[in-house]
């Protein structure tokens, strides 16, 4: 976000003018605020792809690499594999093909793109890719494509912190696939922004710290990404992680997606499984649309540390245990969570003092038992987890119908424990009671046939 500086004379100008008396926050009473934040941008950046004049070919084989193509303001060099590229060049394009051990290195000050078209890549020792560069790179996906780095690094004056890692901002768009094994640290990172433009294939990470981290935002908005990471699953420490389409499926040992900023998904396929808060933002968390679950075995389902508003969407949520619930806002510090929308099953309850715009409704659960949840005509089937069921909270456009014990099919959109649309068979009716935003975790802290899609889901 920028900063704006005044002058001290047009700062008291401006002060006189709004008045004597400032507003402030009064400390005492809780937000009211049902707005969505607007600090950070909620849209993804604009640029996926570019096109450019001049190309240069690297191609590994073993310990080696060729070279094909060259350009006035562009060095490019081989060291056993080991390949810098130092460019003074604006839009060049490097494709990356071969299978070999070594390393990229690219060092510059303008904006560039990276096919990686069939690329086999392991270092021994640093990242695979590693670039230097604080502008733009766009990397773009043909083929089958795989980059490795050591378990160690050698010693270095540079930021390295990822089999694929960028100074600058990133942008994966093309329709192949790209797998990253992160074996020092995190799997893919930016110290800038990184983006998932609507027509990225498949990215698949495995990485012993975080899978994707970044400094200034992750934007989806596609591509099937799959994390299983040591730590966070998808990490960001600043600004915003915004959803917008896209199958995320996150298996991790810490946080399964956390960003220090706000989070707000409006679209897409999100699974996240973690031992710590599922899915957790620093600041406001905004669900607008798109299918969500979230299965913390250890903490809360969902955390937000601002404001949480549930608009839209399909939400499937999952904690632990008393005192975890499966939905939490940040009530220490006056925050609410806004229940006005979409289709949830609460796993564990919802965080007390929730603002309940639409109606909420609780049942005693059973654990390892598949549910159905009908709201109008339309049935989502999931499964409770074999450790905590022991409250369940629903919600809908409609007041919905749940039962118990059924058989299950339908399009498997939660790695096997929810599917949508769904259909039925067998199983019991449910009896539902009101649930009240003073409920707490409900009682015990802690879903007929269909298909297609009602509205918000």
């Amino acid at each position: 976000m920028k900063k704006i500086l005044y002058s001290i004379p047009l700062l008291c100008i401006l002060l006189v003018w709004v008045g004597c008396e400032p507003s402030v926050d009064d400390p005492t009473s809780k937000s009211t605020d049902t707005t969505d934040p607007t600090e950070e941008p909620s849209v993804s950046p604009s640029d996926t792809t570019i096109t450019t004049a001049d190309t240069i070919r690297i191609t590994w084989s073993g310990a080696s690499a060729a070279i094909v193509g060259s350009h006035d303001s562009v060095t490019v060099s081989d060291n056993n594999g080991y390949v810098t590229v130092n460019s003074q060049v604006k839009d060049i394009t490097y494709i990356l093909s071969g299978n070999g051990q070594g390393q990229l290195s690219i060092y510059g000050t303008n904006r560039h793109q990276l096919i990686l078209s069939d690329l086999t890549l392991a270092c021994s020792n640093g990242p695979a890719i590693n670039n230097q560069c604080k502008k733009s790179c766009f990397v773009l996906l043909q083929g089958t494509n795989s980059l490795t780095d050591g378990s160690s690094y050698a010693s270095s004056d540079e930021d390295r912190k990822a089999a694929f890692f960028s100074e600058g901002q990133m942008i994966f768009s093309g329709s192949g696939s790209l797998t990253i094994k992160g074996n020092y640290k995190h799997a893919l990172a930016s110290d800038d922004y990184i983006q998932f433009a609507e027509s990225t294939g498949t990215i698949t990470l495995t990485a012993s710290s975080d899978g994707i981290h970044a400094n200034e935002g992750i934007w989806f908005d596609g591509g099937t990404i799959e994390v299983n990471a040591g730590k966070d699953g998808i990490q960001n420490d600043s600004a915003a992680i915004v959803i917008n389409g896209g199958n995320i499926y996150v298996t991790a040992k810490e946080e399964g997606i956390e960003s220090k900023g706000t989070i707000t998904i409006n679209g897409g396929i999100v699974y996240a499984q973690a031992a710590d808060d599922a899915i957790n933002s620093g600041e406001d968390f905004t669900i607008t649309g798109g299918y969500v679950c979230a299965y913390s075995t250890g903490n809360d389902g969902m955390d937000a540390n601002g404001n949480f508003y549930i608009k839209g969407g399909l939400v499937y949520a999952i904690g632990a245990r008393s005192p975890e619930v499966a939905i939490d806002a940040n009530t220490e510090e006056r925050k609410q969570l806004y229940v006005q929308g979409g289709t949830i099953v609460a796993i564990g309850g919802l965080e007390s003092g929730s603002s309940l715009t639409q109606s909420c409704y609780q049942a005693s659960g059973s654990t390892s038992t598949w549910y159905a949840l009908v709201v109008g005509s339309e049935t989502f089937a999931f499964k409770t987890p074999n450790t905590n069921a022991s409250t369940i909270v629903v919600s809908g456009a409609s007041q919905p119908s749940l039962y118990k014990g059924v058989t299950a099919s339908g399009t498997d959109i939660f790695k096997g424990i929810g599917y949508f649309p769904a259909s039925y068979s067998g199983g019991s009716s449910v009896s539902l009671s009101a649930y009240s935003g003073s409920s707490g975790g409900g009682p015990g802290g802690g879903g007929p046939g269909g298909g297609g899609r009602p509205g918000g889901w």
